[in-house]
């Protein structure tokens, strides 16, 4: 224990000691200060005192502070933490294990009497210990900034913390991978970026085919519901023309199914870097009261439907997240990539003669 403690610790002062790790706590600490800045009312919003009036933007139509909610989710979660603050841990932490492995450095590593498993493990929990820090600070500046600007406590945002540690590891451990192979901290860092877009663009296509077969589905029930008032009615001549139309819907249901389940069991065995920041916005919704997306109560036509309301749709999407996208699908199975990944790294690493 006292070895990987005294490893662990050489590697955060390696990190310590490079000015980007300051420069990221500094900018985390920077944004949040803007948004402490801010501040509502019932003319609009203030920044550092001056007043600037909206008739959309007040208190009338948002509480104090669910307006500083609002900004953490969209600004903290879905933009800094998980994109800005990530990328900047990449870059700090890229060169850990090219490094680690460099020649002179990797022989005065091997000469203490420790295994080559829990000294690749210690370098790379030394990683995920900067992004830690990052989601700390930022966090608990914001805690305070809800807590004294909006008027209201919420300890349920600290759970941002471990998500958003877990969130880089899905990342990191593929950087690891990469620097053990290459050697080269360019290398990983941008071999990590574009495995980061790639997973991206799944989770993208995954998202998107299934939105179409949730509308397609609100949709065959919608004329299956019609074509029922029809018979009730008597109203023999709309049915075959619905009926037509149902045989054209289904197949339809039958493409989008076809083509989804292939998408949803690639994201499966992927990690989930999407879905973990989507799961972290629902966890805050029940938790710690904030908003869910608005809907917008109009004729939903981005997939060809005539009878499903955009609200419905939406709601029917955020329901099917909650249900079959819980915990143990989107950060389980990320965390079962990246042990694979991380086994791939020790056994690599055991075996390579220095």
């Amino acid at each position: 224990m006292t070895q990987t403690l005294a490893i662990f610790l050489d590697a955060y002062r390696d990190l310590n000691s490079r000015k980007l790790f300051w420069l990221a706590i500094a900018i985390s600490g920077l944004v949040v200060l803007i948004v402490g800045a801010l501040g509502i009312n019932e003319a609009g919003v203030t920044v550092l005192g001056f007043q600037f009036e909206s008739k959309f933007v007040n208190t009338l139509f948002f509480p104090r502070d669910t307006f500083y909610k609002l900004i953490f989710q969209s600004l903290g979660i879905n933009i800094w933490l998980t994109w800005f603050a990530a990328i900047l841990a990449l870059i700090s932490t890229a060169s850990v294990v090219p490094e680690l492995v460099a020649s002179g450095s990797i022989d005065m590593m091997l000469s203490k009497p420790i295994t080559r498993t829990r000294l690749f493990l210690t370098r790379w929990v030394t990683g995920l210990f900067f992004a830690g820090i990052q989601a700390l600070v930022f966090v608990t500046a914001s805690f305070l900034v809800i807590g004294l600007r909006g008027g209201v406590w919420e300890p349920a945002l600290f759970i941002a913390v471990p998500v958003v540690i877990v969130f880089f590891s899905y990342l990191y451990c593929v950087c690891a991978l990469i620097g053990l192979l290459t050697r080269s901290t360019v290398a990983s860092l941008l071999l990590t970026l574009v495995f980061w877009l790639l997973v991206f663009c799944a989770q993208k296509a995954e998202s998107f085919i299934n939105g179409g077969r949730i509308a397609t589905q609100m949709e065959v029930a919608a004329i299956e519901k019609a074509i029922d008032v029809r018979l009730s009615k008597n109203a023999e001549a709309d049915v075959d023309k619905l009926r037509a139309e149902l045989a054209q819907e289904q197949l339809s249901l039958g493409k989008w199914s076809s083509a989804y389940w292939p998408a949803y069991a690639i994201v499966t065995v992927l990690p989930k870097t999407n879905e973990t920041t989507a799961w972290l916005e629902r966890e805050l919704v029940s938790r710690a009261r904030f908003r869910r997306p608005p809907n917008e109560d109009e004729n939903m036509r981005f997939f060809g439907s005539n009878r499903v309301k955009q609200k419905d749709f939406d709601d029917a999407v955020y329901d099917d997240a909650e249900s079959r996208k819980n915990v143990w699908w989107t950060i389980g199975t990320s965390v079962l990539f990246e042990a694979a990944t991380l086994g791939a790294c020790v056994w690599l690493f055991r075996r390579r003669d220095f």
